[in-house]
C-alpha cells in the first residue's frame, strides 16, 4: 500500500458538495472531519482568482493584449500540473459525491501521476549527512581531539584511576592469603643472657655453711616453633650455658651445661585437622575471588559509564549539527519573506518566522552546553593525564559508526551465559562456600577438647665450664621423656552449639541470597535483551520516520515556494512548513538517538551476561605468584563463539595466577573431594 502524505489543515473556502444522509450524519459527530478538494483545482482556483484582481486593477493592459480569462486559466492548470508531476505528490482521494465528475479536459490536465515508489523500510537507505560535519570543529575552538573507541578504552585501562583503586583492592585481598598462610612458617627463637643470684639462706642444708647463695649464670638458647596444617605445635630448643656457686655441694664447680628438648602438642578431637586450622587460609582464598568477581564488575561497570559517555558525546554532536541546519534552512525561508515584503508576505508572516528561529536558537544553546558538559564527563572517566593537562576549550571529537549489525541472541543461550560468567553469580557462590565452610568449623569446635603433649630431652654436663663437652655428652645418654593427655569439656557446650545454629543460619541466608542473584540475573538478562530487540526495531523505524518527514518537507517547501502572501490559506502554509521542518530535525535526531540506544542496549546485554570484558578483549589477570593485578588487551571473544567453562567455580591458573600459598589447590571441605558447600550441610544433619 502506497502512503498518502496529506496536509494537515485543509484549505476550503466553500462548502463541500452533498453527500448522502449517512455520511452528512457522520460530519456532524466529528466536528474536526476534513473533506479536501484536489489540490490542483485549490491551487487553480486561487490562481484564478488573483488573475481576477490582477485583471481588475490592470485591465487596460490585459486588454491591450487581449488575453482571455480562458486562457489563464488553462495556463495556470497547466502549470500546477506541471509542478505536481515534479513533486510526485499522489492526490489525495475524494469522497464520493452525488456531483457531476468534472470534464475530461479538465481531468487530462489536472491529473496527478501515481507516487512511483514506496517508502522503504532498510536503514541504510538514509544517508547520514550529519556524520563528516559531525566529524569535523563544531564549538570554534582552537583545538580539537579526536579518538576513536579502541583508543578510549585503552586510555581508560591504563589510566582510569577508578580501575586502578579496585585492582589494588584485589591485590590487597590477595595478600590477606599470604599473611594467613605465613602463621604455619617455623620461628626461630634466639635467646641469651646473664644473671647472677645473691639470696640468704635459712639452712645451712641449702649452701653448706655460708649464710647467702651467690651464683652466676651465662645462658644462650636456640631454637624453632611450627604449627602445622594439622594443628600440632612443635617445640625444639638447645640450650648451652655456665653456672657457679658458692655453695659447698656445688660439684662440679664450676660447671658448663648443654640441654636439647623437644615439645609437641597434638589436639585430637575439637582444633583439629587441616580443614580447621587452614580455615583462616581457606577464608581468605575465597575472599579475594569475591574481591576478584568485585574487580570485574567494577571495571565492567566503568567500562559501559565509558562507552556510554563516548555514544552519547557523539549523539549529542550530531544533534548540534542537525540543530544547525534546521536553523540555516529556517534563515533562508526568513530571508525569502523579508525579500519578499513588498510583494506578497506580511508582518504575520515575518514574526512567525522570528518567533521559530529564536526557539531554535534557545534549543541549539542547551544541546553546545550539554555536548560540553559530556566532555567534561568522559575526561573524567578516562582519567588520562594528558586530556586532564588539556584546557577545557579543546574540543573532544568522537569517531565512531553507529551502524551496527543485529546480533541475534536467544533468550536461553543469553541465561545460560549469564548464569556462566555473571561476577556476581560466581561471587554469591563463593559467599556459599563460605558459609559451608563455617559450618565445618563450627561442627569441629563442637567437640570435646582432647590434647596430647609429648615432650624429651637431652641433657649434659662438665666441669670448668666446658659446655660444648657437654654438648656433646647430651647425645651419649640416654633421653627424658613425658607423654601426658589434656582433656576439658564445657558443660553443655552452650557456645559451641549457639555457633553451629549460626553457621546453619548463615547458610541458609546465603543459599537464598545466591538464589535471588540468580533471579536478578535472569531478570536483568530478559530486561536487556528485549530493550536491545526493542532499540533496534525502533532504529529501523525511525529511518521510515526520517525518510517521510525529509519527502514532507521537500513538499512543504514546493507548495510555499508556489504560494505566497499574508493571511488566509498561504499564511497556513508557511506555518505548516515551519513545522515540517521541525518535525524533520525532531527525526533525525531521533534516529541518531536510536542508533546510539540500540549501541549502547548491546553494551548492556552484554554486561548482564557478564561478557562484556571478553567481548571487548579485555582480560585481567595475576602474573605469576605475585599478588599484583594487570589488565591486558586480547582479541575479542565473538557472543556466539563463547564457550562454557567446566565448572562455575573453576579458576584458569593463567588468569589467576599461581598459588600464593604454595599449594595445588586451595583446602577442600572436609570429607568432600568437590568442596560442595551443600553436601556438607547434609553431612552436618
Amino acid at each position: 500500500m502506497k502512503p498518502t502524505y496529506q496536509h494537515h489543515r485543509s484549505i476550503r473556502w466553500r462548502r463541500p458538495p452533498q453527500v448522502s444522509s449517512s455520511t452528512c450524519e457522520k460530519r456532524r459527530s466529528s466536528p474536526k472531519a476534513i473533506w479536501p478538494f484536489r489540490r490542483s483545482t485549490v491551487a487553480a482556483w486561487m490562481l484564478a482568482t488573483g488573475g481576477l484582481v490582477l485583471l481588475g486593477m490592470q485591465s487596460p493592459i490585459l486588454r491591450a493584449e487581449e488575453t482571455s480569462f480562458q486562457q489563464f486559466l488553462e495556463n495556470a492548470a497547466r502549470n500546477m500540473a506541471e509542478a505536481n508531476r515534479r513533486d510526485s505528490l499522489q492526490p489525495e482521494t475524494p469522497l464520493a459525491t452525488e456531483s457531476k465528475p468534472p470534464s475530461s479536459s479538465t481531468t487530462d490536465t489536472l491529473a496527478l501521476p501515481p507516487e512511483p515508489t514506496e517508502v522503504t523500510t532498510a536503514v541504510d537507505t538514509v544517508a547520514p549527512w550529519w556524520e563528516s560535519i559531525a566529524f569535523s570543529g563544531l564549538l570554534q575552538t582552537p583545538e580539537q581531539v579526536s579518538f576513536d573507541l579502541p583508543t578510549v578504552l585503552t586510555d581508560t585501562l591504563e589510566t582510569s584511576p577508578r580501575i586502578s583503586s579496585v585492582s589494588r583492592r584485589t591485590s590487597i585481598a590477595y595478600e590477606k592469603i599470604v599473611q594467613q598462610n605465613a602463621v604455619f612458617d617455623p620461628t626461630l627463637l634466639l635467646e641469651g643472657g646473664y644473671g647472677r643470684v645473691n639470696d640468704p639462706v635459712g639452712s645451712t642444708l641449702t649452701t653448706g655453711g655460708p649464710d647467702r647463695l651467690i651464683q652466676n649464670s651465662v645462658i644462650a638458647s636456640g631454637g624453632f616453633r611450627k604449627l602445622t596444617r594439622r594443628g600440632a605445635v612443635v617445640d625444639l630448643t638447645q640450650e648451652l650455658g655456665t653456672l657457679d656457686s658458692n655453695s659447698l655441694f656445688f660439684e662440679p664447680n664450676p660447671q658448663g651445661n648443654s640441654r636439647v628438648s623437644l615439645s609437641i602438642t597434638q589436639p585430637l578431637l575439637a582444633t583439629s585437622g587441616e580443614v580447621y586450622n587452614t580455615r583462616l587460609v581457606t577464608q581468605a582464598s575465597i575472599e579475594s575471588r569475591i574481591a576478584w568477581q568485585e574487580m570485574r564488575s567494577e571495571i565492567e561497570s566503568h567500562l559501559v559509564d565509558t562507552f556510554q559517555a563516548f555514544w552519547r558525546l557523539y549523539e549529542r554532536r550530531c544533534h548540534l549539527v542537525q540543530q544547525r541546519s534546521l536553523i540555516e534552512r529556517g534563515e533562508q525561508i526568513a530571508r525569502i519573506v523579508d525579500g519578499r515584503a513588498d510583494l506578497d508576505s506580511g508582518p504575520l508572516q515575518r514574526i512567525k518566522v522570528q518567533r521559530r528561529l529564536a526557539n531554535d536558537r534557545d534549543r541549539q544553546i542547551e544541546i553546545e552546553a550539554e555536548l560540553q558538559r559530556l566532555q567534561v564527563r568522559l575526561r573524567t572517566l578516562v582519567g588520562s593525564p594528558e586530556i586532564a593537562a588539556m584546557k577545557q576549550s579543546v574540543e573532544l571529537i568522537p569517531l565512531a559508526n553507529p551502524d551496527i549489525p543485529k546480533e541475534d541472541i536467544e533468550l536461553k543461550d543469553a541465561i545460560v551465559r549469564g548464569l556462566e560468567y555473571r561476577p556476581d553469580i560466581q561471587a554469591a557462590t563463593q559467599e556459599l562456600a563460605s558459609a559451608g565452610l563455617g559450618i565445618n568449623v563450627t561442627r569441629n569446635e563442637l567437640k570435646p577438647q582432647l590434647d596430647a603433649v609429648f615432650d624429651a630431652y637431652l641433657s649434659g654436663l662438665r666441669g670448668d665450664n666446658r659446655f660444648l663437652q657437654a654438648f656433646g655428652d647430651q647425645f651419649t645418654e640416654g633421653p627424658g621423656l613425658t607423654a601426658t593427655l589434656q582433656y576439658s569439656l564445657p558443660y553443655g557446650r552452650r557456645a559451641a552449639r549457639s555457633r553451629v545454629r549460626e553457621a546453619r543460619y548463615r547458610y541458609q541466608q546465603r543459599s537464598e541470597e545466591l538464589r535471588q542473584s540468580l533471579l536478578v540475573a535472569r531478570r536483568e538478562i530478559e530486561t536487556a535483551l528485549i530493550q536491545a530487540d526493542a532499540n533496534f526495531r525502533l532504529r529501523e523505524s525511525k529511518a521510515i520516520t526520517l525518510q517521510a518527514a525529509i519527502r514532507e518537507e521537500e513538499i512543504a517547501m514546493r507548495r510555499w515556494e508556489l504560494l505566497a502572501g499574508d493571511g488566509g490559506p498561504t499564511a497556513l502554509v508557511l506555518e505548516d512548513l515551519l513545522e515540517t521542518q521541525k518535525r524533520r530535525t525532531e527525526s533525525e535526531q531521533l534516529f541518531v538517538t536510536a542508533q546510539v540506544s540500540s549501541i549502547i542496549s548491546l553494551i548492556e546485554l552484554q554486561k548482564a551476561m557478564g561478557t562484556l570484558l571478553m567481548t571487548e578483549g579485555v582480560q585481567p589477570y595475576r602474573p605469576g605468584n605475585t599478588s599484583q593485578i594487570d589488565l591486558s588487551r586480547i582479541d575479542p571473544v565473538e557472543i556466539n563463539h563463547m564457550h562454557a567453562p567446566t565448572q562455575v567455580t573453576q579458576w584458569s591458573q593463567q588468569v589467576v595466577g599461581e598459588s600464593l600459598i604454595g599449594e595445588v589447590g586451595l583446602i577442600e571441605f572436609e570429607d568432600s573431594s568437590s568442596g560442595d558447600a551443600a553436601s556438607t550441610l547434609e553431612r552436618m544433619e
